[in-house]
């Protein structure tokens, strides 16, 4: 089995009286920040050690639904599915179905013609060159037909063209998990899904974690909501989870999504430690070190270490974070796309944490520094731009990536106006060429075009 962890983790103590931080005030910053945002439902668990600071639900499950939401209710999770199915594919090269440094090409034989150079290793730390599968033809439309099968995507998947040599840089590309669910799949015979449920979340205690169904109607299953053109809050369409596997799909409650979390903090699988070696910065072959492991960004806000990863469907948001030095995890869910969950969380962990708000007073700039920084710039998935805008600067990414107004902190850091904690660009001051952007709770890596 993957993991064995202490039985703590699945009946966590509840907080003391004695915490140092009143869960009250963090239920009331919370609960300020959903309706702010005007989320319908969401659900945040914080955890310090093996106590629960925090287990709570605001709002309801839907906007035709009132149920309440709880710390049980059962949120999808987007792309923090990932760290499941790292460790899953870690677990399997332990038990010697294959190596990370196999060629995916030797391994998976519906992609027999990619190059031998790519390997398990640059699948799990997005170094493949392989490109996003959102950017594929067709890959939208699959997602939105309801009746289009898994097999449909994996046949779509295996053409996806290699944008530059593996390892050459780092890129993030959702293509890169679901070759990796393939090639579960190919190995045990099974759904991956299944091998999640006998690997991971059945011997975890990890009830409510599943494969999503396209269209959530249980009980205590929240409901996905999106933004119209004209503002209103309105359900999300549904989308076909056959063609989100591997990069996404899974779906789970805040408490257990915590005690995931939780266990790859503290490390405590038998018979070797897999999953320590997903929290690993990427150092890829021209020298660059990215801050991103095996299905775990590394990003260290306000220099303090941690973990996680961010997910982001139509209708739902997510973050999963941890500390590990404090012992803390942060979980946030939200039944509405597009909320930067992850602001939401770095207010929880400045709270428990004492980290001061850091100063974001405007500094100017002068007109030739302006000037400097304006351009495209090549991050990999995407390309994103600098633009003067009525002599302010303004960043400008396609969907689902960031816009608006930036604004200069100093030391050729910028932040977005509207989102501070989620975004922000640090040029290099040297020749303001290369830029480090984050977004996504990920620093995404990018050059300027010519």
């Amino acid at each position: 089995m993957l993991l064995m962890i202490v039985g703590a983790l699945a009946i966590i103590a509840p907080a003391s009286a004695t915490s140092p931080v009143s869960p009250a005030d963090i239920r009331t910053l919370v609960a300020s920040e959903f309706k702010r945002r005007d989320v319908p439902g969401g659900a945040v668990v914080v955890l310090k050690g093996d106590t629960v600071l925090l287990a709570s639900g605001f709002g309801q499950i839907g906007l035709s639904d009132t149920t309440p939401v709880t710390s049980d209710t059962v949120f999808q999770l987007g792309s923090i599915g990932k760290s499941f199915l790292a460790a899953l594919v870690l677990e399997l090269a332990r038990q010697g179905k294959f190596s990370l440094e196999d060629p995916i090409a030797e391994r998976l034989p519906a992609v027999s013609a990619l190059p031998r150079s790519i390997t398990v290793r640059h699948l799990l730390n997005h170094t493949s060159g392989l490109r996003e599968q959102f950017l594929l033809p067709g890959m939208e439309e699959g997602v939105a037909d309801l009746s289009r099968l898994k097999e449909e995507l994996y046949g779509l998947v295996v053409k996806a063209p290699v944008d530059f040599p593996a390892g050459a840089r780092w890129s993030y590309s959702n293509t890169n998990y679901t070759l990796l669910a393939m090639l579960v799949e190919h190995v045990v015979k099974q759904p991956y899904e299944v091998a999640l449920q006998n690997q991971i979340f059945r011997p975890l205690g990890l009830r409510s974690l599943r494969q999503c169904q396209s269209i959530p109607d249980g009980p205590n299953e929240a409901r996905g909501h999106v933004r119209a053109r004209n503002g209103e809050l309105i359900a999300s369409p549904a989308e076909n989870m056959n063609w989100i596997r591997g990069d996404g799909g899974l779906c789970a409650s805040a408490i257990d999504l915590a005690r995931w979390i939780r266990a790859l903090m503290v490390e405590q699988p038998a018979p070797m430690p897999v999953t320590s070696r997903m929290k690993v910065p990427t150092r890829t072959a021209g020298g660059q070190l990215a801050q991103y492991g095996f299905g775990l960004s590394l990003i260290r806000p306000d220099d303090v270490p941690r973990f996680g990863h961010n997910g982001a469907m139509l209708g739902f948001s997510a973050s999963a974070v941890a500390y590990p030095a404090e012992q803390l995890v942060i979980v946030v869910l939200a039944n509405s796309g597009n909320v930067r969950t992850e602001s939401i969380e770095r207010l929880v962990a400045r709270r428990l944490l004492a980290i001061p708000e850091p100063p974001r007073q405007p500094v100017a700039l002068s007109d030739s520094q302006g000037r400097a920084v304006v351009g495209t710039y090549d991050i990999g998935v995407f390309d994103v731009s600098v633009i003067d805008r009525d002599g302010s600067l303004w960043l400008q990414s396609p969907r689902p990536g960031p816009s608006g107004r930036l604004v200069h902190i100093g030391n050729c850091v910028f932040v977005l106006e509207a989102e501070p904690d989620a975004n922000q660009a640090v040029f290099s001051c040297d020749s303001l060429r290369h830029l480090v952007l984050t977004m996504g709770a990920m620093n995404w890596y990018g050059t300027r075009r010519p």
